[in-house]
């Protein structure tokens, strides 16, 4: 058992939209990730995504709205809801969800 700074492990990531795993507990992932710009459209069919904004604002695209989330700030995507996050300039943020996913997770456009 470690201590994680996530600020630290935020402040660490080099690469858009890519995930570091700090911990996991009862089965959920606690991963850092850093974006900018906007992640393909996906759906998770077997579990709840959780982002919690760090720095920066990060908008989550949903088929019917769009739900912006500033520094401090969470939103909980159900699980088999489409989605996009966008990130109109960098955002860092943790997301939470179960350790196995269904679909591939949305990454940086091609």
């Amino acid at each position: 058992m470690e201590k994680s700074n996530i600020i630290a492990e935020l402040n660490a990531l080099t690469e858009h939209w890519s995930q570091k795993v700090l911990a996991e507990a009862n089965g959920q992932q606690f991963k850092v990730a850093k974006g900018i710009g906007p992640t393909n459209w996906h759906k998770h069919d077997d579990q709840d995504e959780l982002f919690i904004i760090f720095d920066g604002v990060m908008n989550i695209e949903l088929r019917d709205r769009t739900i912006e989330l500033g520094e401090g700030e969470m939103f909980v995507v159900p699980k088999g809801t489409e989605h996009r996050p966008v990130a109109p300039s960098e955002v860092k943020f943790l997301i939470v969800g179960l350790n196995v996913t269904s679909t591939k997770e949305g990454g940086k456009p091609n």
